[in-house]
């Protein structure tokens, strides 16, 4: 499906698609949330064991994207195909800008992934309401919409008039719809590590059953 596509622009506001899931994301409805890893630590451990998680957490996440440590999921349904790689490099088109944007919020860490869609053969429009993914240590994590966590983030410098219009245009590009006989990418966002992920399960459209990628 390489090279891929510019990014599709999304008519539509896109509601939060990220969890919420055990011992994963926690879903706010404002974006990532700012500490990963929150529940790594029993509740009885001391404010510097907390504080030494979180840092291996932002280690870990700000590691997260190495080539080799990344995987090809595929899903076919309904005439449309998707490719999902886990994780993307924060280097790659469609992430490279919304990485820079992070950093200049000052966000913490994420891990990105890359929905590749090609709906050229397909008979229903493909958004992608819910994608799941299994990490190394067997952690079901439910992605977020990139466009839903810049929502966040742009809250984070409100008085800041270029940053903020950075962040609509960002909202607007990164939250894709594909349409039947269209191909387009939808870029997707964790806050745990997505290295060396076991599996992927993705719903292609609302209301449709949510399919077991394969590799």
């Amino acid at each position: 499906m390489r090279p891929r596509p510019a990014l599709l622009a999304s008519p539509v506001v896109l509601a939060v698609v990220l969890t919420g899931c055990s011992g994963g994301v926690t879903d706010r409805g404002d974006g990532i949330p700012m500490v990963p890893y929150r529940d790594r630590v029993a509740a009885g451990g001391s404010q510097g064991d907390r504080a030494d998680a979180v840092e291996d957490a932002r280690e870990d996440l700000e590691e997260c994207g190495d080539p080799d440590d990344s995987r090809t999921f595929e899903v076919s349904a309904s005439g449309a195909q998707v490719e999902l790689h886990v994780p993307a490099d924060a280097d790659d088109d469609p992430v490279e800008e919304l990485e820079d944007y992070r950093g200049d919020v000052g966000a913490s860490p994420v891990c990105w992934v890359v929905a590749e869609v090609d709906d050229s053969d397909g008979d229903q429009v493909v958004d992608l309401p819910r994608v799941e993914v299994v990490t190394s240590d067997g952690q079901a994590v439910t992605l977020q919409r990139a466009s839903d966590v810049v929502r966040g983030w742009a809250d984070l410098r409100p008085d800041d008039e270029d940053l903020a219009a950075r962040g609509v245009e960002l909202i607007t590009r990164t939250g894709g719809v594909v349409g039947p006989g269209e191909e387009g990418e939808v870029v997707l966002v964790a806050d745990v590590d997505l290295d060396d992920a076991r599996a992927a399960s993705v719903q292609l459209t609302e209301g449709g059953a949510l399919v077991d990628a394969h590799d």
